[in-house]
Formats: C-alpha cells, structure tokens, sequence
C-alpha cells in the first residue's frame, strides 16, 4: 500500500515549505512515504527548495493556482493508495500520527480524515492532554493537521474544476453528498500557522471571490466586503443544505449499501 504526501506551496512560502520538510525527514515513521510537491513559482525561486532528494516529484508552475486548484492539478499527475494533504506552513512532530487515520481511509464509505493541529508549539502543547484515539463525523473537514484520503476519493477530486476559489470545500462536500463520511481524528497533532503572511492568505487578498458547490450550501457574507475571497466565512457544518444530505444518504445507500 503506497501512501504520499501531497504538498503545494509557493514562491514567498520556500523557508516554511523547507522547515515542513525538516520535520518530515526528521521522524523516521514517514520514510515510507513519498512526498509530492507541485510548487507555484511566479517569482522564480525554485533554486531555493532544499532536501530534493526526498521528493518523488516537484512540479513547477509559473503561476498562482490557489489551494484548489494546485491539489485538483497535483493529484492529475500522481497516483497512489492513500493521500495526505499538507500545507506548507505545517510542522510534524511526535504527537503526529497519521497511521490510524490510513487505517480508516480503508473502511468502506470513509472519505476524508482531518487530523488535529495548533497554531504553535505552546498551544499544542496545551492540546496534548486532550488527544484521544477517536473519530468524529463532520461533514465539512479543512486541511487541519493534515488530511488522509483514498484514491477512490481522489478520483472524485481530480474530477472538480480548476477554478479560482476561496476554500477547499468542494473536496468534503464532493465526498460528502457522494455518499462517503468525513471524519476528525482526535488522535494526532500538529503544528499549522495559519493566517500568516503569504501563500493562501495572500491569494485570497489578490482573487476575486468565486465561491463552488452553491447548490448545496448556504455561504455567510462578511459585514465589510472588499471583492476578494475573505468575503465569505468559512463554511461550517450547519451550512449544508437538505438537498446535500439527501444526496448523501441516497448515494450511500446505493454505493455501500449503508443509512449511515
């Protein structure tokens, strides 16, 4: 069973996408997992991305695709069993464990498994005696600490259109109402610094909104709009409409043979 890394990061995020590395050739648990980087490269620093010699695969291109976009192209020019989402601005650790959410990825209906994280070291650390080796169903699941998927999902992934958009919510969603379950592994932890300068926050300041898969969500606008992907809140759970969880039971009752 071959499982990679699927990484996309950008030109002014090289040194966190080489700490991101660090951490991964540090731990000897992921020496059996390739690791695939498709890298957007508008300010031509490439030359700068160190350790190659652990990538199966750097792809480079040009141009801004956004997180969308980049993982949708990605995984069209990859293939394995499993598939773990990274961001460039995470860091792995001794509480990350990605193993049993592989595990899960394996039951039939499974779709995707977030992975717990913190912002920091210190707030992950306050995090730890909360660990527990269990899953929860949601819906909507982001990329978190990381997350695992089959390739029987990421078929359905390398399917959705590459659009400009201020979310991954298509990917869960898309799951979702295909009548798979996401899930939260509560069992693993690692450090994600959203909300820095850069990469995806940057893209969203310089994009213009399109929000996917408006069938079947209700999207809340913020007060203050200034025409760019922030426009938005970020799609939760209580979001998806009937007409999604009606799809899902219906499409997972007809694939798996299964109500829940």
């Amino acid at each position: 069973m071959k499982t990679t890394f699927v990484i996309i990061s950008v030109s002014d995020r090289v040194d966190q996408l080489n700490e991101l590395l660090k951490t991964i050739i540090a731990d000897s648990r992921w020496d059996d997992i390739d690791v695939n980087l498709l890298f957007q490269d508008p300010s031509g620093v490439e030359g700068m991305i160190e350790h190659r010699e652990r990538y199966e695969n750097i792809f480079v291109y040009p141009k801004l695709l956004g997180c969308h976009g980049a993982r949708v192209t990605l995984l069209n020019k990859i293939k394995y069993d499993t598939y773990i989402n990274l961001d460039d601005d995470m860091l792995l650790g001794g509480y990350t464990n990605y193993h049993p959410a592989i595990k899960k990825t394996k039951e039939k209906g499974v779709g995707f498994v977030l992975t717990n994280w913190a912002k920091t070291p210190e707030l992950l650390a306050k995090k730890v005696p909360k660990k527990q080796d269990k899953f929860v169903s949601q819906i909507l699941v982001y990329n978190g600490g990381g997350m695992v998927y089959s390739n029987s999902v990421a078929d359905y992934m390398r399917a959705l259109p590459i659009i400009d958009t201020a979310f991954d919510v298509a990917w869960p969603l898309t799951a979702y109402v295909e009548g798979y379950n996401n899930y939260r592994y509560l069992g693993s932890l690692s450090v994600h610094r959203v909300c820095g300068r850069g990469g995806m926050s940057a893209y969203m300041t310089t994009t213009k909104l399109h929000v996917m898969c408006g069938e079947y969500l209700t999207y809340f606008y913020c007060k203050r709009r200034k025409g760019n992907c922030h426009d938005v809140h970020i799609p939760l759970d209580q979001n998806v409409n009937d007409l999604a969880r009606e799809k899902h039971r219906a499409n997972r009752l007809a694939r798996f043979n299964k109500t829940r």
